[in-house]
């Protein structure tokens, strides 16, 4: 438990959390320097260390918060209470862009930490991804319902598929500079139409409407102010 940086309103823990999720999320760990952290964040270089001891110690503690939030943000908007895949992708969305709306750049330092070099940080970090990928596949399998989806291909090269792409579709945006989160929202859209149309057992032919009427919605209006 960071006590001292827990004690700090909650308005200044997101400063300092965005500032360091920017910094991590576009410099490797070594590269990153924990000055422009502070300067992003508006505190000095020696408060930013009385809140967290050392840089690692950060880095981890940023890890463990972008899971934590991803957790109740994917319970928040109960992805997994439905057994259709598909359902489960629009409503993983709407979790995933509530978070980015308040950590613009969680996600993407949630993609590069699995590929830091730096050891220490790589024997912690890349045995939780491998450990959530299988778990989450395991989950999907049983509780979907498999008549949503075609019989004549393997559904975990399905979920491969879409794992790869979101992460590189996500990876695009980013690059472009433009961080409004609804233009990514919508063509992540266009891409779970898509791969429904490709791997979804059948046409649904209420999905549009069924889409429309979620935009309006009151709760998804109040979760995405």
């Amino acid at each position: 438990m960071n006590d001292k940086f827990y004690a700090l309103p909650e308005e200044k823990q997101s400063q300092i959390l965005n500032a360091a999720y920017k910094v991590f999320a576009t410099n490797q760990y070594k590269k990153a320097p924990t000055s422009e952290i502070a300067a992003e964040a508006g505190i000095s270089k020696s408060l930013l260390f009385h809140y967290f001891h050392n840089k690692q110690e950060l880095y981890l503690f940023l890890w463990k918060h972008a899971a934590d939030l991803t957790k109740k943000y994917m319970c928040k908007y109960r992805v997994y209470e439905t057994d259709d895949f598909f359902e489960m992708m629009h409503r993983g969305l709407m979790a995933k862009c509530a978070v980015m709306r308040k950590y613009t750049f969680l996600s993407l330092f949630s993609i590069n930490s699995y590929f830091e070099t730096e050891p220490d940080i790589q024997s912690i970090i890349q045995p939780d991804v491998q450990d959530a990928v299988k778990k989450t596949l395991e989950m999907l399998l049983s509780i979907m319902n498999l008549d949503f989806i075609r019989k004549d291909i393997e559904f975990t090269s399905i979920y491969k598929e879409i794992l790869y792409a979101s992460d590189g579709m996500l990876k695009y945006w980013y690059r472009t500079g433009n961080y409004d989160v609804t233009v990514f929202e919508q063509e992540y859209l266009e891409m779970i139409n898509h791969w429904e149309m490709v791997y979804g057992k059948g046409a649904k032919n209420d999905r549009k409407q069924l889409q429309d009427a979620l935009w309006l919605h009151p709760l998804f209006c109040k979760y995405n102010r």
